[in-house]
């Protein structure tokens, strides 16, 4: 299904689709949009995927009504992803604070392991920025 979070930007890049029991785990078919002039999956596309899902689920998880931010994104390439590939990612997290919320994210595509990220997201008041 598509992801319950749309935005101009995932309209973008996207469509990234979520499984209908778990928005954590995100699906991605790689097309034309998607590739470098070498043809490979372009990892600018993965962070943005995993940021996005690794905050989405940090916020679900946390349950408080404030928004979060980035603060430090890490990622490690571990494999590539071509045309046509399907790419699967699953986002965890490691703590919710009242401050922080620390995560991790992990991408494959046929079983192959093509991304480990790790996110802090800091809690913002929605009422400051509304």
């Amino acid at each position: 299904m598509p992801h319950h979070r749309p935005s101009r930007y995932l309209e973008l890049i996207g469509p990234p689709y979520e499984t209908a029991t778990d928005a954590a785990v995100v699906g991605l078919h790689i097309d034309d949009r998607h590739t470098n002039a070498r043809g490979f999956l372009h990892a600018g596309v993965l962070v943005a995927v995993a940021d996005v899902v690794m905050g989405h689920t940090a916020h679900r998880v946390g349950g408080s009504g404030d928004g979060l931010v980035t603060a430090s994104l890490t990622t490690d390439f571990l494999g590539s992803a071509h045309l046509g590939d399907w790419v699967q990612g699953v986002a965890t997290v490691r703590r919710v604070g009242r401050q922080l919320a620390f995560t991790a994210c992990e991408f494959t595509a046929a079983g192959r392991p093509l991304l480990a990220a790790s996110g802090i997201f800091a809690t913002v008041t929605r009422s400051a920025h509304s």
